[in-house]
């Protein structure tokens, strides 16, 4: 069976990460705390808040594109 593409690079890409944080869950949690952080000040994205199980979800950032 071939495998995606996509999915390989993505499997690469994800065990690269974990390379370069010693495999370490904390070290991985900073990184991508970072990375988030990073996102939500660029603008670009949207991002939504978690909200308590069985409510709906509500979008807590403005795009630079407007209103998310």
């Amino acid at each position: 069976m071939k495998q995606d593409q996509l999915v390989e690079e993505v499997r690469s890409a994800r065990k690269d990460i974990s390379r370069e944080c010693e495999h370490d869950i904390w070290k991985l949690y900073a990184r991508y705390t970072v990375v988030q952080t990073q996102m939500k000040t660029e603008g670009k994205r949207r991002f939504i808040s978690q909200s308590p199980v069985g409510s709906k979800h509500e979008v807590s950032s403005v795009t630079s594109e407007g209103i998310a």
